[in-house]
């Protein structure tokens, strides 16, 4: 009566997860977390077969964060598939600016980071998506009044499927610039306070997918859009709508010779902190009512599992950081009705020691321990996260028998 399958794609260093539900009477619903992979080219072939094999529209993409190895995909995806909503982390121009320098820095002149950088809306709704919605983590110093109103969520869509967005977003006040002047701020809502729960259910089952992102603390990236500006000679007038306009063109210009990306590298150098503070993590379970009978088994190389009784859940991470006692205690705190539950755990970054520890792993002490890493990779997982986790890590290679996957059955019991 009630299926569901999670699957952790075989793409190397990056990260492409999908879930699909099925109803029976009731049809289908399907949502994605991240598209991206370091190898682009074998990524993209990826992309097109399994869009052969997927031909339903996604409900819901999640974009974990704008790291390159975590979108190169999209327009390869976007270009096949029906997205309706995607999610993805609300950052202000410094952040974006540290974004695309951090990319630079590290050779990855990608043009669909500059599209991403320059106009995130823009992009997503250009290539077909319903809406956009920015979840946003507070901060002491950043800037308010980015939203207004309280519309509720849609509440029924054509399946007759209930969908409930809590706390409500707000509509994206009208940006002062706009690249594509057909797109309406309509089309941009935000969510306050760091995390939501989306719950979509019929008759008497449902799915529950919760992202959450950190609170962006401060750090030093004030002077970082005049520094930019002084280099590439390029004139950016600030505005609520997230991203950099021209700015990041002027960039991508400016990148394109070798002294022009040594000059760029140096303000990189000049200024701290991580776009990783802002990657979202996304948690998906199902929930049923009494009486119904529920089974899961999970399948990984090597090693298969299962269990009755109780819902499983995934957690995914993105590249989140998770190691500081005090971030940690925050991620725990949002989901700690659900990590006992957790039977796939996406470590972040690619199982890095400089984004989690044990004390993360032992939060969810009944799951299997998910890497997204390069095959033969010497740097990822870390050596300390591999210790910790001993056999109960999985490492998600770009080999197609690496795959994770987790079902889920809920029948009538009588």
């Amino acid at each position: 009566m009630f299926d569901i399958t999670w699957i952790q794609h075989a793409v190397g260093h990056g990260g492409f997860h999908t879930g699909h539900l099925d109803v029976l009477g009731e049809g289908s619903f399907n949502w994605a977390f991240d598209c991206g992979s370091r190898r682009t080219a074998k990524f993209n072939e990826y992309l097109a077969a399994w869009a052969r094999r997927s031909p339903m529209a996604l409900d819901w993409l999640f974009v974990s964060h704008f790291d390159t190895d975590h979108v190169s995909g999209l327009d390869s995806l976007m270009s096949r598939t029906v997205v309706n909503n995607v999610m993805v982390p609300y950052l202000n121009e410094r952040e974006f600016a540290y974004l695309l320098l951090h990319e630079i820095a590290r050779e990855n002149l990608d043009r669909t980071l500059f599209d991403l950088v320059a106009d995130p809306i823009g992009f997503f709704v250009s290539r077909g998506a319903d809406r956009v919605i920015f979840l946003r983590g507070r901060r002491p110093d950043d800037e308010a009044g980015i939203s207004e109103g309280g519309d509720p969520d849609r509440p029924k869509d054509e399946r007759g499927w209930y969908t409930v967005i809590s706390p409500s977003p707000s509509t994206v006040s009208g940006p002062k610039m706009m690249a594509d002047k057909s797109i309406s701020p309509a089309h941009a809502q935000i969510v306050e306070g760091g995390f939501c729960e989306i719950t979509l259910h019929a008759q008497a089952v449902g799915l529950r997918l919760k992202p959450y992102r950190a609170p962006v603390q401060p750090y030093a990236l004030r002077g970082i859009i005049q520094a930019i500006k002084n280099l590439v000679g390029a004139t950016f007038v600030g505005s609520i709508q997230p991203g950099l306009g021209a700015l990041a063109y002027a960039v991508a210009r400016h990148a394109r010779t070798a002294a022009g990306r040594a000059g760029l590298r140096s303000i990189y150098k000049q200024y701290v902190g991580s776009s990783n503070r802002a990657s979202l993590s996304l948690l998906s379970t199902p929930f049923v009512s009494t009486g119904v009978g529920q089974h899961w088994s999970l399948l990984r190389p090597f090693r298969w599992t299962d269990g009755s009784g109780s819902a499983p859940a995934w957690l995914n991470t993105g590249d989140a950081e998770l190691l500081d006692s005090a971030e940690l205690s925050d991620w725990q705190y949002c989901y700690r009705n659900e990590l006992a539950h957790v039977r796939a755990l996406a470590l972040p970054h690619h199982g890095s020691d400089k984004n989690s520890s044990a004390a993360l792993q032992w939060l969810c002490p009944n799951a299997t321990l998910v890497a997204h890493v390069r095959g033969g990779s010497k740097k990822h997982p870390g050596d300390a996260v591999v210790v910790a986790a001993g056999d109960r890590l999985a490492s998600v290679t770009e080999e197609i028998g690496s795959t994770v996957r987790m079902t889920y059955r809920a029948y009538n019991s009588k």
